[in-house]
C-alpha cells in the first residue's frame, strides 16, 4: 500500500529545482576570464527542494 508522506519535500516552485545558478556579469578580469556570479535561490537557500506544510494540521472535532 502507498503511504502519501503530507511532509515530503517538493520542487521548489520559485526556481524549478534549478537553486544555484551562475549569472555572468559582462566584464572580464585579468586573466581573460569572464566575471560570473554564484548565487542561491531565496525561496530555499539553494536546496532546490521546498517544503510542503499539511493542509490542516490538527484533525476537525467530531461531531461538527
Amino acid at each position: 500500500m502507498h503511504h502519501h508522506d503530507p511532509f515530503a519535500a517538493r520542487v521548489c516552485p520559485h526556481c524549478d529545482g534549478f537553486a544555484t545558478v551562475a549569472i555572468d556579469a559582462g566584464a572580464r578580469d585579468r586573466h581573460g576570464q569572464r566575471i560570473t556570479v554564484l548565487t542561491d535561490c531565496p525561496a530555499c537557500w539553494g536546496w532546490g527542494v521546498y517544503p510542503r506544510m499539511p493542509r490542516r494540521l490538527f484533525n476537525a472535532p467530531a461531531g461538527r
